[in-house]
């Protein structure tokens, strides 16, 4: 795979993005309330699925080799693998699943908002197990405690990410069909 320096730049400039917006949190129980699910939203809505899954990954990295990156500027294998461990490995699923309905309906708002949504959805799923798993929780205790008080917030996330991200996009123009 080979870059070139303006696409570069721009995929270290979304992950410091990241970087920056996600240990933004309120801590309100195990999982807390932060800006990373915004950040990955951005991220995956200006550089699209590949390149936005590889900022994405670039930030995992960072946060596992001890920069403060993750909710509550948390960092570390502790951090992975914590209650929130599996909401951050989940977000893969979001950039992924994101970024394709953003590369395959580049001119539907609303088919990318679903395509977000369903990301969202696999992250919650994935989160909420592991969640369940680490703190020994039933499930239905994991989904009031790491579903339940996000999906507002998460939806209107999204929406902000996607309308900024096409924005954002248009003036980077790094490449066709961004």
């Amino acid at each position: 795979m080979k870059f070139e320096i303006k696409e570069l730049l721009v995929l270290a400039l979304m992950t410091a993005v990241m970087a920056v917006l996600s240990p933004i949190s309120i801590p309100v129980g195990p999982v807390p309330i932060s800006l990373g699910t915004f950040a990955v939203c951005l991220t995956v809505a200006v550089l699209g699925r590949k390149m936005g899954t590889i900022s994405y990954l670039i930030y995992l990295l960072l946060g596992l080799i001890g920069l403060p990156v993750f909710s509550n500027y948390g960092a570390g294998l502790g951090k992975l693998l914590g209650p929130t461990g599996g909401y951050l490995f989940g977000m893969l699923f979001l950039s992924i699943v994101g970024g394709f309905g953003l590369d395959h309906f580049p001119g539907s708002f609303v088919v990318q908002y679903i395509f977000f949504l369903i990301g969202i959805a696999l992250c919650y799923v994935f989160g909420t197990l592991w969640l369940a798993k680490v703190l020994s929780l039933d499930t239905a205790k994991a989904v009031s405690l790491g579903v339940l008080p996000f999906i507002v917030p998460d939806c209107i996330k999204v929406f902000i990410a996607l309308k900024l991200g096409k924005k954002l996009r248009s003036a980077v123009r790094l490449w066709k069909n961004i």
